[in-house]
């Protein structure tokens, strides 16, 4: 064997180096390569959005991703080593049990859906699972699909919903196509519609339609403009029969096709008409009846009132609904009268009436009325209805007044002459008496027995006026003259009681037809009545006024006035305030004005005083 050189074999050793330093870069380089591979195996497994496990035949887990642990709420080192049955409720781990002996004795994949209870809350995982080689156990991929479960299971439970209202809804429904072609309908559609199924799904709804005109286009539009109606139609069965539909329809509501719910109104819509009838009926029946009728609520609200209620208080309707009716009805003339203490006590009583004598509103005279309230007539509601008998009960005063007056103008026909006679007499013996023992001691009794004598004939004459009528002849006169010289005649009078007379008279008025000696008489009544009651002295106003067709004389005086109750009789006959009196000169005043045609009217308030308002007629006509 040759010998090889040292600087030969040096050689060798250095390309020996030289291969081996080569391999071991190439190694280097792959297990770099492997390091890195690794890294991204562990980086893709770890950040990969689905979970996966890895767990031996066992159950015990040798490794877990992130995503995993996050669904459950645990760290990666609190779970690799333990079982994955400590994670699990009682349930659950025999369910899992069961699940990883069958792995065991299946080849390939297996896939399942596991329930498991996750913070108190069931969610479902869906599982892929895979044998590892060299008995390293089991691979399971795991995502959550809870979400898509309850999904789902809402969708068929909306399905199985949807189905049995189809099939059982009282209201008849009906799926058509776009081109107005039905193609599913329900029980209730089939009898509505009085047609089988074969009639039906070989038809159009518009098919049915009674009258395809202007409003039936309207409705076609506006259904496609707005997806989406409600309506009313008429429609026509094919046996004839006649329906008034509602339906309510909209587009591409089931799978793309279009649905329209049909209910039939006929009979309601009948009943409506019916009550639609009936209700204006009774309206016009409470609008146009002749008492006033107020309806109001528990609290005193005006609810509603018709026309005559609103020409009895003087105002619209629309002023006073909403209103309280206590503080609308107007005051009553007298305590006795007033209708609120009765509302007030409505609920008590149940019903109540009674009379209400007022002052309406733009109305000078007091007006009459008679009133019924009933409590809770209809749902909280009550009424009150208002009567006008102002004529009746002037009718009535007029009759009574007249009987009285026919009484004593009998009276004063049988013994007026009966009287007049012997005063005659005896005023024919007192002058005697005068002329043969008149002195100067009994000079003031005879003066006092002629007065006397005098004031009786006087009232005899007055009962003579009441017992037969006066034959007037009426001139053309002036008010304002006739008017002054009576306050000549009383002037003395009114200087003794400290009376002041104040004229009002207008610069222009008309010339007015009368008899002046009587009207004469009626001022010298009323102004020396006036006079009278002003025993501290006071003022008397006379004002004289021409309106369009009447004058308005009015006296009024500032003394004590007079209460209701006595106001109400002035004019009777023998009804007098005064000691002394006989009560017949306003009587007699009274029908002389009233033999001109014209009104009296007398106000009063207690501490304020007494105003006459006489009314009579410009036109001769009226008193012709």
């Amino acid at each position: 064997m040759d010998r090889i050189s040292y600087s030969e074999e040096y050689h060798q050793l250095q390309q020996k180096l030289s291969e081996v330093e080569k391999e071991n870069a190439l190694l280097r380089k792959k297990l770099e390569e492997n390091s890195r591979i690794q890294d991204r195996r562990s980086t893709a497994f770890q950040t990969i959005n689905v979970g996966i496990i890895i767990f031996d035949d066992n159950g015990v887990i040798r490794d877990i991703n992130t995503c995993l642990c996050d669904n459950f709420n645990l760290k990666v080192d609190q779970v690799v080593g333990r079982n994955i049955t400590h994670f699990l409720n009682q349930e659950e781990q025999s369910i899992i049990r069961k699940y990883i002996n069958n792995l065991k004795n299946k080849s390939g994949l297996a896939r399942s859906v596991l329930p498991i209870t996750v913070n108190n809350k069931l969610h479902y995982f869906e599982t892929l699972t895979s044998r590892l080689p060299y008995e390293m156990g089991f691979v399971t991929i795991i995502e959550n699909i809870t979400e898509e479960i309850e999904k789902e299971r809402e969708k068929e439970e909306t399905q199985i919903l949807y189905n049995e209202y189809f099939s059982e809804a009282l209201d008849g429904i009906v799926l058509w196509k776009e081109t107005g072609k039905i193609i599913a309908a329900n029980a209730s559609a089939l009898k509505i519609f009085e047609s089988t199924r074969e009639q039906l799904l070989t038809s159009k709804i518009s098919d049915y339609i009674y009258k395809k005109d202007k409003r039936y286009a309207e409705i076609v539009m506006n259904l496609y403009h707005q997806k989406e109606n409600r309506e009313e139609l008429m429609f026509l069965m094919p046996n004839g029969q006649k329906k008034i539909l509602e339906f309510t329809t909209k587009l591409h509501s089931v799978e793309g096709l279009n649905m329209s719910i049909f209910r039939n109104v006929t009979e309601r819509y009948k009943m409506e008409e019916e009550i639609r009838e009936s209700k204006a009926m009774f309206k016009n029946i409470f609008e146009e009846v002749f008492e006033g009728i107020i309806i109001w609520d528990e609290k005193f609200k005006i609810i509603d009132m018709n026309k005559a209620a609103e020409r009895l208080l003087g105002k619209n309707k629309e002023c006073l609904i909403g209103l309280d009716l206590l503080s609308t009805l107007p005051s009553a003339k007298s305590i006795g009268e007033d209708i609120k203490p009765k509302l007030l006590n409505l609920k008590e009583e149940g019903q109540n009436r009674g009379l209400y004598t007022v002052k309406c509103q733009n109305k000078r005279e007091y007006t009459q009325l008679e009133y019924r309230n009933k409590f809770n007539v209809y749902s909280g509601l009550s009424i009150t209805t208002l009567r006008d008998i102002t004529e009746n009960a002037v009718l009535e005063e007029q009759l009574r007044k007249s009987s009285t007056l026919n009484v004593v103008g009998e009276l004063a026909a049988g013994i007026a002459h009966e009287i007049r006679n012997p005063m005659t007499a005896i005023k024919g013996f007192i002058q005697l008496l005068e002329t043969d023992v008149a002195s100067s001691e009994n000079e003031m009794y005879f003066t006092v027995i002629k007065s006397e004598l005098t004031r009786i004939e006087s009232i005899i004459n007055e009962f003579l006026l009441l017992a037969k009528p006066q034959v007037v002849k009426y001139v053309k006169s002036d008010l304002r003259q006739i008017m002054n010289e009576t306050m000549e005649l009383l002037h003395a009078q009114a200087v003794l009681q400290n009376v002041q007379f104040k004229k009002m008279y207008e610069e222009e008025i008309p010339m007015i037809y009368c008899e002046p000696n009587q009207m004469k008489k009626v001022f010298i009544n009323i102004i020396k009545n006036a006079i009278e009651v002003l025993e501290d002295g006071g003022e008397i106003e006379v004002s004289i006024k021409a309106k369009q067709d009447y004058f308005h004389i009015g006296i009024r005086d500032n003394g004590k006035g007079m209460s209701k109750e006595k106001l109400a009789r002035i004019g009777e006959p023998f009804y007098t305030t005064k000691e002394k009196g006989t009560g017949l000169g306003l009587l007699v005043s009274y029908q002389i004005i009233e033999e001109h045609h014209g009104k009296v009217t007398v106000e009063s308030e207690l501490g304020v005083g007494t105003t006459f308002h006489l009314l009579l007629p410009i036109k001769k006509d009226i008193i012709d």
